[in-house]
């Protein structure tokens, strides 16, 4: 199977002319940048310092890493330390992109170039007729994607360590070793996200619903229908690079998955994570601080709240709707849906939301930020809907893009958008995690034996 809707949507840097402003499938991550730009008042801090452990590190939500100069708007952040295998030198990366909808980490090559990392290579595939090389991917978001190769690291956050895990590694030189191919360009709409600029971060990390980032389609080479995902680079010469089957201890791995036992908690913390954001004021923070806790049911700190809802992704790799669930809206129905904290807002079609922003004037996407006029705030009651039958009913509201913006904030519990999505899908972004905790399991890892699931 390929895990389709782990590269849905990812950070998308699109420019508008008042602010820059504007932001499921095969990887997440939904971004537009915005916010803050506008700065007319004093920004505030919100923070949420619980829980606590070694298990736990902060989530930032703020303007982004410093080579990113525009501001961001609703993307969370962590800090990541990547090692030299079997307990190397280490570098410490701040401002990674923190994603519940895709898989694995991909950091940029300068910052990781001091350590060295071992390549990942294959050896000559005569039957697939492809050369021993090196390991290339092509990871498409929905909104432009990363090429790059992958690497051998260890990869700690906190006090939790993945060891000798394949990440990848972008080339963000001036004149990359590589270029991409162009089924790949292709793939990623023509935007390769190659520097913290583009990415709006130092890196990626991907903390979704599955162990892997690709599965057994890309085990058998079998990229029918779809992009080629893995590569095997034989030389610099990028038009040697053949499309190739790998492994699935060599794709790309969801670090969490690989998290060992620790001397005071013998279940690994390697089934699913939590984060915990506060609540915000009605036009946001300036910065808002809150909690990545990792395992869920594995210590005192991080079990299933009693009153949670838990969902039920769908399970069936044939279904049409493999891993999302479906929302219920008034009349509307959308049966691709999802929670992701890689899309920086709720991005769903509402005709009845006005969308004309001036913060999304100029965009390149059809539709844009959601205004409602003056300072009216739209509210909304969704229903969630599992493969099981489980039902969820979340109040949220949609404040008009432009007020939003027009101050310092940079985080936002209300910001919402539609992005010329198919009529069947409904993100539940960054905005929905603010004020609660929402816990995303891993499937095949303890408590997630029977299919992935949300709780919030």
């Amino acid at each position: 199977m390929r895990f389709d809707r782990c590269s849905l949507l990812l950070a998308a840097l699109v420019a508008l002319t008042v602010c820059a402003g504007c932001g499921g499938g095969n990887s997440s991550v939904t971004t537009y940048s915005g916010g803050g730009l506008g700065a007319t008042s004093v920004a505030t801090t919100v923070t949420l310092d619980t829980p606590t452990g070694i298990n736990t590190t902060e989530v930032i939500v703020d303007s982004g890493p410093a080579s990113f100069s525009l501001g961001a708007a609703n993307i969370p952040y962590v800090t990541v330390s990547v090692c030299a295998p079997n307990a190397g030198a280490c570098v410490t990366i701040d401002h990674v992109f923190l994603d519940t909808g895709s898989y694995g980490l991909r950091v940029l090559k300068s910052s990781v170039a001091s350590l060295s990392l071992p390549a990942v290579t294959r050896a000559a595939d005569s039957k697939l007729g492809t050369p021993a090389g090196t390991a290339v991917e092509c990871y498409p978001f929905v909104l432009g994607g990363i090429w790059g190769p992958l690497a051998v690291a260890d990869v700690r956050i906190a006090g939790e360590t993945a060891t000798a895990i394949p990440i990848q590694v972008i080339d963000d030189s001036v004149n990359a070793a590589l270029t991409a191919p162009a089924d790949c360009v292709t793939a990623a709409g023509g935007s390769l996200f190659s520097s913290a600029a583009t990415l709006q971060a130092n890196g990626i990390l991907g903390i979704g619903m599955m162990r892997m980032d690709c599965g057994i389609s890309c085990v058998a080479g079998n990229y029918a229908g779809f992009h080629v995902q893995y590569y095997v680079c034989p030389d610099a010469v990028a038009t040697h690079c053949q499309a190739a089957a790998m492994p699935i201890d060599q794709q790309v791995q969801n670090p969490v998955a690989h998290f060992v036992p620790d001397d005071h908690n013998p279940q690994p913390d390697n089934n699913g994570s939590i984060i915990s954001l506060p609540g915000l004021p009605t036009l946001g923070a300036g910065i808002a601080k809150g909690r990545l806790v990792f395992g869920i049911g594995t210590r005192s700190n991080n079990q299933i709240a009693p009153s949670a809802k838990l969902l039920m992704a769908d399970a069936n790799p044939s279904s049409a709707s493999y891993l999302y669930f479906k929302t219920t809206l008034g009349q509307s129905s959308f049966s691709d849906s999802y929670i992701d904290s890689g899309s920086n807002a709720y991005f769903f079609n509402d005709s009845s939301i006005a969308t004309n922003c001036k913060s999304s004037a100029g965009s390149t996407v059809q539709s844009g930020w959601y205004c409602p006029s003056g300072a009216t705030t739209a509210l909304r009651t969704a229903t969630l809907t599992d493969m099981l039958g489980n039902t969820a009913t979340v109040d949220f509201s949609i404040v008009n893009a432009d007020l939003l913006f027009s101050g310092s904030s940079t985080a936002f519990g209300n910001l919402g958008g539609s992005i010329s999505l198919a009529p069947n899908t409904f993100v539940w972004g960054l905005s929905f995690f603010f004020g609660r905790s929402v816990y995303t399991s891993i499937w095949g890892q303890a408590l997630s034996l029977n299919g992935p699931w949300n709780a919030f």
